[in-house]
């Protein structure tokens, strides 16, 4: 055994030391590298996916800041985001919690700006993994909480009479991703009248459906909501501009002298329904709506009211009945003679022994109707896409999605085909609306406040004038496979 010098052992000792010292600022830098990490709680994910959990941004935030990068951390227990000021173009971040109500909201940001989005990405990194990483937790309460959270899919209605729409969505494996997304939306979803949930589960089932994807859209498009009344059903602001939204269905019809006709078989049966027997099925729920007169609530007075119409009346119409609703509007109907549009006057419309007269919009009272508002997408396979491509839905579910597009170029559709989970697949709930605005209306709607839509207008001066959004889908259908045998469905819209 070699005996050590004790200058030996102080150089042992001295490099022990060292090591020591070494592996101490090793372990720190590692430590302070990985407080850095934006992945070591948490994941990258695309603005789709953001916007399932966070569409209900502030309008001014919108014009403050550009959203640069998206995150979930700790499985979704919170989301951040990270931006640039607008005004002198640093960057900063912010994390949002869920409150009370499951909604999520703000919770913490930024201190400081940077110069860089990975700088600002940095700082919100250290926060996460430095404070809430350590005891995260489901809610984070915002204490101006009043509104209970919606729990629509605990069923309250027996199951003999649940709509059959609502045993779809509640319980299908395959439309998992729409379920979760509904779930969503009904944490910012005001219900004033106290029934929205047995309504949704029951008769009413499609008109409540209509009505959320109505809240979600005018979110997304960045509008101010202010639910205080029981009806209309949406208070709207854009900057200082209000609007009042009553939404309306298209339903079955529930009288035995004059039941629906049965799907068409063909080309010539739509052709043959459009002239006479959808502008009746438009004309019925529009009037009654007229007959409510909320043009003289105190609330709606001197601002513009807009009916926003859905057609459920049956499975599939909403695939081919959208142009009937235009000439039922104007009382006009659109001819292509020799390549060039010719416009006919309509006076009524009659179908089995039922005649009412064309022109909802020349109709007394109508002038106190802005526009009408119509989609023929607030289907469950809609939301049914949208849950799947903002991540909300099984891998093992894939979507074909086929129809036709509005054509800038020409009066023909064209047709298309795609799986949703494309990289280029693209779809917002802005898709397929448009607004039909009144002539005559005492109150204008400016286009403006819903820029991301279709608009038409008419005069008898310069014909029907307006604009499309391009490539915009007119109808289509949806495949939903499931990785199982026997488990595929095509659905409307």
């Amino acid at each position: 055994m070699v005996k050590l010098t004790k200058q030996q052992k102080r150089d042992k000792k001295k490099k022990a030391a060292q090591k020591a010292k070494i592996t101490q600022k090793q372990l720190e830098a590692f430590e302070k590298k990985k407080l850095k990490n934006i992945f070591a709680n948490g994941r990258q994910i695309t603005r789709r996916q953001f916007d399932a959990y966070f569409y209900s941004r502030m309008p001014l935030v919108r014009f403050q800041a550009i959203e640069v990068e998206w995150y979930s951390f700790l499985s979704n227990t919170l989301l951040g985001i990270v931006f640039q000021d607008t005004t002198d173009h640093d960057y900063g971040f912010a994390i949002m919690g869920r409150d009370t109500r499951k909604l999520f909201r703000w919770i913490n940001g930024s201190k400081d700006f940077h110069t860089t989005p990975a700088k600002a990405r940095e700082e919100m990194a250290v926060l996460i993994n430095s404070k809430y990483a350590k005891d995260p937790q489901e809610v984070y309460p915002q204490g101006d909480e009043v509104d209970p959270t919606m729990d629509l899919f605990n069923r309250i209605i027996p199951e003999d009479k649940q709509h059959r729409g609502y045993k779809i969505i509640a319980s299908e494996p395959r439309f998992e991703a729409g379920r979760n997304i509904i779930n969503e939306i009904a944490n910012s979803f005001i219900d004033n009248d106290g029934h929205f949930v047995r309504e949704f589960q029951s008769v009413n089932f499609n008109a409540r459906l209509w009505e959320m994807y109505l809240h979600v859209y005018l979110h997304t498009q960045g509008l101010q909501m202010n639910n205080n009344h029981a009806a209309p059903d949406f208070e709207v602001n854009y900057f200082n501009e209000k609007y009042f939204i009553e939404a309306v269905t298209v339903n079955p019809s529930g009288n035995p002298a004059r039941p629906d006709l049965p799907p068409p078989e063909d080309h010539q049966d739509i052709v043959e329904r459009l002239s006479d027997y959808m502008p009746i099925k438009f004309g019925s729920p529009l009037f009654s709506k007229l007959q409510h007169e909320y043009w003289k609530q105190k609330h709606v007075k001197g601002h513009p009211l807009i009916f926003a119409i859905h057609d459920y009346h049956n499975d599939s119409s909403m695939t081919w009945s959208r142009t009937a609703l235009s000439e039922y509007l104007y009382g006009v109907r659109t001819h292509i003679v020799e390549g060039k549009p010719r416009l006919e006057k309509i006076e009524f419309h009659e179908w089995n022994k039922k005649r009412i007269p064309s022109g909802f919009f020349h109709q007394e009272g109508a002038e106190n109707i802005s526009a009408v508002l119509f989609s023929n997408q607030a289907t469950i396979p809609k939301f049914n896409r949208m849950g799947k491509i903002a991540g909300l839905g099984s891998k093992d579910i894939t979507m074909i999605r086929q129809g036709f597009l509005y054509n800038p170029r020409g009066p023909h559709p064209i047709p298309f085909m795609k799986n949703v989970d494309d990289p280029d697949y693209e779809e917002s709930w802005s898709d397929g609306l448009i607004m039909f605005h009144n002539p005559n209306a005492i109150n204008r709607v400016n286009p403006e406040a819903f820029s991301d839509i279709s608009h038409v207008f008419y005069s008898e001066d310069e014909g029907f004038t307006g604009f499309h959004q391009p490539y915009d889908v007119l109808n289509s259908m949806t495949l939903v496979i499931a990785e199982m045998p026997e488990t595929k469905a095509e659905d409307a819209a």
